[in-house]
């Protein structure tokens, strides 16, 4: 059986099973963390949008917000969830929406679907050709050890479900297969370490670039599953995008 394209059949199901992930409290910590750096956002883009759920927290709060997704069938869940919200469909490797953001978000490990450096760096050139000077990314991501321990081989199953999960420590690569309705689907993820992600940031211009751990708000240590980075846009940097 030929595989669905990512996040197309998972799409049917995808908010029921994750009904239980903190949407709210990482926003409410994400915006605690600016608020300490004298950031206090009006506008957020989030990169991986999916359903709209890690969105929707700032959509309440009052933000100019907008998503991008590269699943289709992801963001009309997100449309129908937030008919406020604008969303498009593009690659988060490279596109322009024309205008800029005070925060760039990207929740739930979405950047970890990059599997090459590479591209997880023109992700981060996206996203500072979307960001006002002076305004903040933040992102949450995996690394290998949180793949390690989380994908490692094992399967899940209910209502009509089925989750196999998979690592490979030496590609860092972690696979899941999803099945839904006797179709199935194939993600790759690869973990990132903070280190890498603050030199790779750090080298584009950002400044101050950090990592923290949700909640605790710790800087991760060797055996960090997941961490939240935190990096400024320079105060000028080149008009790729108009300002909005």
């Amino acid at each position: 059986m030929e595989p669905h394209p990512p996040f197309s059949i998972l799409a049917r199901v995808y908010d029921r099973l994750m009904e239980d992930v903190p949407y709210e409290g990482w926003a409410r910590f994400v915006l605690a963390v600016l608020g300490g750096e004298g950031c206090f956002p009006r506008s957020v883009l989030e990169l991986g949008a999916g359903t709209g759920s890690a969105l929707e927290p700032f959509v309440t709060r009052g933000l100019e917000a907008a998503g991008v997704d590269v699943s289709e069938a992801m963001l009309a869940r997100a449309r129908a969830k937030l008919p406020g919200v604008w969303f498009q469909r593009a690659d988060v490797r490279g596109f322009d929406l024309g205008r800029r953001f005070d925060l760039v978000y990207s929740a739930f490990d979405s950047l970890n679907n990059l599997t090459e450096p590479a591209e997880l760096e023109a992700a981060f050139r996206t996203a500072l050709r979307h960001l006002h000077p002076g305004g903040w990314l933040a992102a949450d991501l995996n690394t290998p050890e949180g793949l390690r321990e989380l994908w490692r081989e094992e399967a899940w199953e209910e209502d009509g479900v089925r989750l196999v999960y998979g690592y490979d420590a030496a590609t860092r690569l972690g696979r899941l297969e999803a099945w839904v309705g006797g179709e199935v689907e194939v993600h790759l993820e690869r973990g990132y370490e903070p280190d890498e992600v603050r030199a790779m940031l750090e080298a584009l211009g950002f400044g101050p670039v950090f990592a923290l751990t949700y909640p605790d708000g710790r800087e991760p240590d060797l055996l960090a599953d997941r961490f939240w980075v935190f990096a400024r846009a320079p105060e000028a940097h080149p008009a790729q995008a108009d300002p909005a």
